[in-house]
């Protein structure tokens, strides 16, 4: 039903009386791509883990320095020395991380990125989203740009940066209609980034049914272990992706029983959950896929 809209002079009354909690400091925050809302009702960690595994929210990050960068309410001076406001202002963070030159390697695909929602995670494991009118949760609405990467010179400095910026639509929720959810199951704190994964693949014979690929993260030497389930993995042969039949793994050597090889043929091997690319253990999700190999 349409109603008649009128001016939007505020005649909310403002109920602060009674008890108010403090406000928690914010430890982290999710990226949440801005076509997914949370049902308080129905949310589960089945159905984060879901989301994660379609790459549509990147984990709680944290472990940096944040700055606010706010651009302030604008307005207009009158003659009988009055003022009218003209905009609402704009939110804005500037953000710091010291993590090396593989880390800026993936910020940088965040550059001009204007796909997601922020949600900020709270030291108790709370998150603050965005309250619809439906009575669903999603993250506000953002646009994300990366500084130019800093070399440390000196005992201190150095860094990759990222400036987030609430978009206009978002402001009027961030000052009015934010929520605080909490959940038995799942502390938002936990919900790590998914890691991308180091896959190396040995010479690949003709004939063989079974290959041993090591497996590390992609920005240290340090082995991960856990991925052992057959549904965790894909072959791709020329293109085809291909059922890992058994897993075994010993410290970040992973034995993947397959189909046998065919000569000539390109193979690669990734990780795989029901057709999208993140697998998930526990809190920590893992995506990757190894070079393309010709098999002799």
């Amino acid at each position: 039903m349409l109603t008649l809209k009128k001016c939007a002079l505020s005649e909310a009354v403002a109920r602060i009386g009674g008890i108010f909690c403090d406000e928690k400091q914010a430890l982290g925050f999710m990226l949440v791509d801005r076509s997914i809302k949370f049902d308080p009702a129905t949310f589960s960690k089945t159905i984060l883990d879901g989301f994660i595994a379609q790459d549509k929210i990147i984990g709680t990050v944290k472990d940096f320095n944040a700055e606010d960068a706010d651009v302030d309410p604008g307005f207009t001076d009158m003659s009988n020395g009055e003022r009218i406001q003209n905009t609402i202002g704009m939110k804005r963070w500037n953000l710091t991380f010291y993590r090396g030159n593989c880390f800026q390697n993936q910020i940088q695909k965040l550059n001009r990125s204007e796909r997601y929602g922020i949600m900020f995670v709270l030291e108790d494991g709370s998150v603050l989203g965005r309250e619809m009118k439906d009575g669903t949760v999603k993250g506000f609405d953002v646009k994300l740009f990366t500084g130019v990467k800093k070399i440390k010179t000196a005992a201190e400095g150095g860094g990759s940066s990222l400036m987030i910026d609430l978009t206009r639509t978002a402001m009027s929720p961030w000052q009015a209609t934010s929520i605080l959810m909490q959940d038995d199951e799942v502390d938002f704190l936990e919900v790590n980034p998914v890691a991308a994964l180091d896959i190396k693949v040995p010479i690949l014979t003709v004939g063989a049914t079974t290959t041993v690929v090591n497996v590390s993260n992609m920005c240290a030497d340090s082995v991960v272990s856990g991925l052992n389930e057959p549904d965790n993995w894909k072959m791709v042969d020329n293109d085809v992706l291909k059922a890992i039949t058994a897993v075994s793994e010993i410290n970040g050597a992973y034995t993947l029983t397959h189909p046998a090889l065919v000569v000539d043929h390109l193979v690669s091997f990734k990780t795989d959950n029901a057709g999208y690319p993140v697998v998930a253990i526990d809190t920590n999700y893992y995506a990757g896929e190894s070079m393309k190999k010709t098999v002799v």
